[in-house]
Parts: C-alpha cells; structure tokens; sequence
C-alpha cells in the first residue's frame, strides 16, 4: 500500500490536477491524504466579510464531500491567505508542510508545477520543494507535479514549459472524475472556458493520445527514487 499525499494550494485543485489518479489509488486500496494551503477565497473577493466566510465553508463542504468519495484517510485546510507572497508567510506555510509529511510519512507527494500562473501554486510547490528535501529518515519516493486548467497553460511558459513525462491511464475513472468535479459546480463554466466540463474531458483525451490511452493524465516527474 502506498501513501499518498495531495498537496494543493486551492480545494478543487485536488480533482482538477489529479482526480483520476487519486480514483485510481483508492481502487488499489492505497491511503490518501489532502493538504490544502491556501483558503481561496479572500484576496481579489469585494464581497462583505460574511460572504468571504460562507464561500470558504463551501469550499471546505465540497472539499470534504470529495474527501469521503475518496475514501481519504485524512484531510486538512491550513487556510492561509490567498495570494500574499509575503515572505514570512512563505516561511510559515513551509514550516506547515514540513510538519504535515512528517505526520504523514507519504511515499507519493502530488503537488502543482511552477510553471502555473497563480502564485499561490508556485507558492506551494516551492514549498513542497523545500519541505522535503531529502532524507535518510523518510518514506518519500516520488514528487510528482500536475497541470491546471486555467493556470498552468495561462502562464503561456513564462515561468517553463510543463514537460509532461508521466501518464496515468484514468479511462476507467473518467466519469468519477466528473463526478467529483461537480462537487465544485460552481467553480466550473461552460466552454470555452479551460475549467469546463468539456474541455476536461478533451484535456484527458489529449494527454491520453500522447501515449495510446483513450482518457489520461499528465504530470511532470520533480524527483522519484528507486
């Protein structure tokens, strides 16, 4: 059994990024575990403080609901500010992670890329980076980034070019993926629009046709050891 740990800065970005490799952990009994860093709610919000709060709750409600449908061991909010590349809040959000992996001990870690144009991912994976610097003492084998829709192909490569090197084959898992994505209904819109019912399904059959699978998705390999 592995365990397994989603990092992400934002709930939702757990199914976005890598929903249908975490259906397909959990139909190979490993453990799941989420981290979300970041509240995603609070920093370019004009909405009353009461409003803020109440979409944070809905936020952690769906959160919550994917967790169970995983069948997830643990999942956890940090609840940071949105947003704020505050240095001493990067300090804190790293001092976080670090403590949550070590609570953990999990052989996989999936985490976003730095190639995304939202900070709040670069953010995180930074110090996903930092936190798990490597150790004799620990259980971790693999770091393993994923895209999101409306933020990794956004950048246009300003920050690098997502060098896919790692396919999951999810056929089988597509239209759970779906499901779990209308959990957060409300973060999705019709098409064009890259978080569209549509163009996931168009992102799963792309990828898949890199290497002859009929629905899949696309990492990038930050460190494996064997």
């Amino acid at each position: 059994m592995n365990k397994i740990l989603a990092i992400c800065a934002h709930p939702d970005d757990e199914v976005l990024g890598c929903g249908g490799t975490l259906l397909k952990h959990k139909s190979r009994k490993d453990q799941i575990n989420l981290l979300f860093v970041f509240e995603g709610s609070s920093r370019g919000n004009t909405k009353s403080k009461k409003n803020i709060l109440l979409n944070l709750k809905k936020r952690e409600n769906s959160a919550l609901k994917v967790a169970k449908y995983l069948k997830a061991k643990s999942i956890k909010f940090l609840n940071n500010e949105n947003l704020n590349s505050d240095s001493s809040l990067k300090i804190k959000i790293t001092n976080e992670i670090t403590k949550h992996i070590n609570k953990i001990r999990p052989s996989i870690i999936y985490t976003h890329s730095p190639k995304d144009l939202n900070i709040d991912h670069r953010n995180c994976f930074e110090s996903v980076l930092i936190s798990t610097r490597t150790s004799q003492n620990n259980k971790l084998k693999k770091i393993i980034s994923f895209e999101i829709p409306s933020s990794t192909e956004w950048s246009f490569n300003s920050f690098g070019t997502f060098k896919a090197n790692y396919f999951v084959d999810i056929e089988k898992f597509i239209k759970d993926k779906l499901k779990l994505l209308k959990m957060y209904s409300y973060e999705l819109k019709s098409f064009p629009y890259p978080r569209s019912k549509e163009n996931i399904i168009s992102q799963s059959k792309y990828a898949g046709s890199y290497v002859g699978f009929k629905h899949a998705e696309k990492f990038e390999i930050i460190k494996f050891l064997d």
